[in-house]
This record gives C-alpha cells, sequence and structure tokens, in this order.
C-alpha cells in the first residue's frame, strides 16, 4: 500500500497539495495501483504521474480534457511523445522532475489550440522507504475562470478611483475652460473681421482642444457616476439602423464598405437605446479607423439562446494577442490622439445592462461580440 492524501479546498483560487511522503515497495503492485481509479476520473485536478523513466503511468480526465490528450495515447508514453508543445523550456511537465526541478504553487498559461488556460502548478519526486526516487507526479488546477473575475475586480476598482477623481475635479475644470471657451469665440471673430487669419488660425486651434478636453471631461464624469438607465424594451436591430448612416457616412470617408446581416425575428432586450447607440457607433468608428483604407465592416445580430448577440467584425490588422487583455484599461490607446475612455465606457455600459463584451482577433481583422440578455 501507499501514503496518499489529497488535499483540495474549492472555495481557494490556489492550488491544493498533493502529499506523498513514501512508497512501500509491495511485491505484485505497480505506483499507479496506489491510486483509486475513481479519484483519478473524477477529482477536478489535473494529474500526472511518471515512472523513474519518465513514462507516464497515470492521468486524470481533468488532465487530458487540459492538455488536449487522450489517456489510452498518452499511458506508458514518454512526456515528449505525449504532449504535443510540451518543451523541456516551454512546458510545465518535463522529466525535469525527477532530477528534483520541482514547483510550487507556479502560475502558467498553456495554451490548448485557441483556448488559454491558466493553472496553478504543483510538481515533487515521489521515494520509496529508502530515499530512491521512484518516480514523479505534478498536480495543477485550471483557475482561469477565477483569474477572468479578479481581473474584472480590479479593472472595476480602477475605474471606480478614477470616477472619485473625476467626480472631484470635473467641475473645476469645467468653470474656467467655459470662460476661456467664451472669449476665444470672440476673438476668433474679432480677428476674422480684422482680416488677420494666421492669428485666427491659432484660435481656431486652442478652441479645438479646448473641445477635446470637454469630450474628456465628459467621459471622466460618465464613469464616475452610476448613470441610471432608463430600461425599456428595446429592438437592438432598430437601435443600430438608427445610426448606421452616421457609420456609412464615416465609413465613406475611409473607403469602407458596411455590411449588416441579420436573423429574423430577434427577441427584444431590457435597455437603454441610447446608450447602446454611444456602444455600437464607438465601436464601429474604432473599426473603421483601424481598417484605414479599403475593407469591409461587418455587423451581425444573432440570437443565441437568452441572449442577443451583436458581432462587429472589421477587416484591419488585428489586435496583438498581448495587447487583447488590456484595450479595456481606462487610458491603454493606440491612437495618437486617444483618450483611452472610449472602450472602459463601453464595456460598463454593457456590464450595467446585464450583459457582456469581448474582442477576439486572429490575424484577419478584430470582432467585438456583444452579448445582452433578451426577454
Amino acid at each position: 500500500m501507499c501514503d496518499l492524501i489529497i488535499y483540495s479546498d474549492n472555495n481557494q483560487a490556489s492550488l491544493h497539495y498533493l502529499v506523498l511522503p513514501t512508497i512501500r515497495d509491495i511485491p505484485g503492485q505497480s505506483l499507479s495501483s496506489c491510486f483509486y481509479p475513481q479519484i483519478i476520473q473524477n477529482i477536478n485536478l489535473g494529474i500526472v504521474i511518471l515512472n523513474e523513466h519518465a513514462h507516464i503511468i497515470e492521468i486524470s480526465d481533468t488532465a487530458c480534457a487540459i492538455l488536449g490528450v487522450e489517456k489510452q495515447h498518452v499511458i506508458n508514453r514518454m512526456i515528449e511523445d505525449a504532449f504535443p508543445g510540451m518543451k523541456e523550456d516551454q512546458g510545465f511537465i518535463s522529466s525535469a522532475v525527477l532530477r528534483g526541478v520541482t514547483m510550487s504553487d507556479k502560475p502558467y498559461s498553456w495554451f490548448n489550440g485557441n483556448q488559454r488556460f491558466e493553472l496553478i502548478v504543483d510538481s515533487d519526486v515521489l521515494r520509496d522507504t529508502a530515499g530512491k526516487i521512484k518516480g514523479g507526479y505534478y498536480i495543477f488546477k485550471d483557475v482561469t475562470n477565477t483569474r477572468s473575475l479578479v481581473d474584472k475586480i480590479e479593472r472595476s476598482d480602477r475605474l471606480a478611483m478614477i470616477g472619485q477623481i473625476a467626480a472631484g475635479t470635473a467641475h473645476e475644470i469645467r468653470n474656467p475652460l467655459t470662460s476661456i471657451n467664451g472669449f476665444l469665440q470672440m476673438m476668433n471673430k474679432s480677428l476674422a473681421e480684422a482680416g488677420m487669419d494666421k492669428e485666427k488660425s491659432y484660435t481656431d486651434i486652442m478652441l479645438i482642444e479646448i473641445k477635446r478636453i470637454n469630450d474628456l471631461v465628459s467621459e471622466f464624469l460618465l464613469l464616475s457616476k452610476q448613470k441610471e438607465i432608463q430600461y425599456k424594451l428595446v429592438d437592438v436591430e432598430q437601435v443600430c439602423m438608427e445610426i448606421l448612416p452616421i457609420v456609412e457616412n464615416e465609413a465613406l470617408l475611409y473607403g469602407v464598405e458596411v455590411v449588416v446581416e441579420k436573423e429574423n425575428p430577434l427577441p427584444l432586450i431590457m435597455g437603454d437605446s441610447e446608450l447602446l447607440k454611444q456602444v455600437f457607433l464607438n465601436i464601429a468608428k474604432n473599426g473603421i479607423e483601424a481598417i484605414g483604407g479599403k475593407g469591409t465592416l461587418t455587423v451581425r445580430f444573432f440570437h443565441m439562446g437568452s441572449h442577443v448577440e451583436i458581432t462587429i467584425h472589421d477587416t484591419g490588422p488585428g489586435i496583438p494577442p498581448y495587447l487583447a487583455d488590456k484595450i479595456f484599461e481606462p487610458f491603454f490607446t493606440s491612437k495618437e490622439n486617444g483618450t483611452g475612455l472610449g472602450l472602459p465606457v463601453c464595456q460598463k455600459i454593457i456590464h450595467d445592462m446585464g450583459g457582456s463584451i469581448r474582442v477576439s482577433s486572429k490575424g484577419y481583422g478584430t470582432i467585438f461580440h456583444i452579448l445582452l440578455p433578451s426577454c
């Protein structure tokens, strides 16, 4: 028999420990026979057991799902042959554990095709009573959903902090700006009447910059206060059609074609039509600017179970993977004159309506997915 203790707390985000102090040598018993098959099959942890020759002698169903393999195809195989893409310097499972290279609560990102898993990994050697290494094990837990929730909380906290700053300073900024703007308009008119075109051009620039500051303050204020959403039954398709002429005019300037694809009939949602227009317009304009020339912006409507999904797909260069997680962060922007508040505001509006917004990019453009609960 063998000493086996598995400790798991499902309420914690950190990895849970597998303690295997010693393996007693009993004739006729292999290392894998110490584990109850039902534990390996049902436990919500990735477990991989190696023998002293780095062959896989046991693997849990959860580990198979995360690593993208089938149990019968990896048992008794070497690590390098069993797990595609698992290299000594890149993978988290290797024969190095048999040389005493172990891990404890190590975070690791693993990609299974297009799916990314955030893992917490532990590993150690297995010794017999004489202290000789007889194998090793890896145990890992998928904390992808927990990590995503933590990121959302952190982002929400940042928006709340920005809102507190904005609420205390917005009016103090706007009051002097109003005076400056008024006097500049008077000066601009006087310079035009006096034929001082060069001087007038300076005031034109100042008026434009003041408008930018006012727009930025307005976005701050939207983040700073929980604007009451005017809930009513909304036809999402109709809302989009109402702003479509604005989008098409913007697209015309860049030589971009706008295509709308819809599925009839679509259920109604509970939301605020004016705020939804702001979201659609912002994302559509971002897509048009990202294309930068001839291309296509495609807007699609779907009914997905209990949700209405709207996708806005541009044929621009796409978003690099290392930037995909940052685009909803306040002040992050790739535009020369951007404020970095447009997408955080869009995200806040959609979340306040009980929906979600995410982005995907595979090198042939960018797709924004907006999900809203249907009635």
